[in-house]
């Protein structure tokens, strides 16, 4: 790509490239970080109700066997 202009255009041209770039990047370590704390939301749910299916079933057995 032939970038062309006044030295001082083709500066700004690339200063907003690079702020182009910088921007895109925060969003994708946003997204990244987003997404982790989905996971461990996730995962506590997940050990949460198998720790309430655990004590349900253990009642439920003392109930029944009772």
């Amino acid at each position: 790509m032939e970038i062309t202009g006044t030295s001082s255009q083709i500066q700004d041209y690339i200063e907003q490239e690079a702020k182009v770039m910088e921007t895109e990047a925060l969003y994708q370590i946003k997204l990244l970080k987003m997404q982790q704390q989905s996971e461990a939301i996730a995962g506590t749910l997940l050990e949460d109700t198998v720790e309430i299916s655990k004590e349900a079933m253990e009642k439920y057995l003392s109930e029944t066997r009772g």
